[in-house]
């Protein structure tokens, strides 16, 4: 029995060997296959519609776990700490905060901002934005849409976090261009996306993601391109990353 656990024969691999690469041999193909769907996922990947939007927030509250999901509370917390180390104990005196949703971070910024414009382009969800942050009488709300309405401003604070990783390509470009106007000289711009699950953040790291700008890296280097633009702050939490900018001009 020893002989046959120590001892293999030329030409022969053994049983345990042949089982750990054949186990492996699966999980590579496993792996390789669901690569290859969510790049054909992403290639065929379209905007979602202000109606399928709509849809989502008004099947539930909260679809998104704003309220609820641990790594909402740390995308939130590191934004503020962003701002907190940018205004030096003072107030941002206008700010505009653009996809507000249900107004779950809009209640944390209204206390560091003398007025805060919050604007989504979903009437049910600024409603709830209204009810939550009732208490704040220096947010105004309403209804905006990113890709087709003008920019106001200008603004010393614009803060677009779970927007533009939703857009296409050519609406992410405009979209920047957009935002970047309606910073006042000197203002701050924070940007956030989300990172997405393993097969999704492997498509966002090659050649395709760069090309279709998938993902909150490949976003952020095309946003910090801008030549308004200089990064003065950068933090990863667990499924997020978060960029602070501000307008050098």
């Amino acid at each position: 029995m020893r002989f046959a656990q120590t001892t293999t024969f030329r030409g022969l691999v053994p049983l345990g060997q042949q089982v750990r690469r054949k186990l492996a041999s699966i999980g590579a193909l496993r792996s390789a296959w669901h690569f290859a769907l969510t790049l054909q996922d992403e290639l065929r990947r379209r905007p979602i519609t202000q109606s399928r939007y709509a849809e989502i927030f008004t099947d539930r509250a909260d679809p998104f776990g704003y309220e609820v999901a641990p790594i909402e509370f740390e995308k939130f917390e590191a934004a503020i700490e962003l701002l907190d180390g940018a205004r030096n104990g003072a107030r941002f005196e206008r700010a505009w905060e653009i996809g507000c949703a249900e107004g779950v971070l809009t209640a944390r910024l209204a206390r560091i901002c003398e007025r805060l414009s919050a604007v989504d382009f979903i009437p049910l969800v600024l409603e709830r934005a209204r009810v939550r942050c009732q208490e704040y009488s220096n947010i105004s709300f309403s209804k905006w849409d990113l890709r087709s309405d003008p920019a106001h401003g200008p603004f010393d604070l614009i803060v677009i976090t779970d927007v533009l990783g939703s857009m296409g390509r050519g609406d992410i470009r405009r979209a920047r261009d957009k935002v970047v106007s309606a910073l006042a000289p000197g203002g701050y711009l924070l940007y956030g996306d989300a990172f997405g699950e393993l097969h999704r953040r492997r498509i966002q790291a090659n050649s395709w993601g760069r090309l279709l700008l998938r993902g909150p890296r490949n976003i952020h280097r095309f946003v910090a391109a801008h030549p308004a633009l200089v990064e003065i702050a950068r933090r990863e939490t667990t499924n997020h990353l978060l960029v602070l900018f501000r307008n050098r001009r």
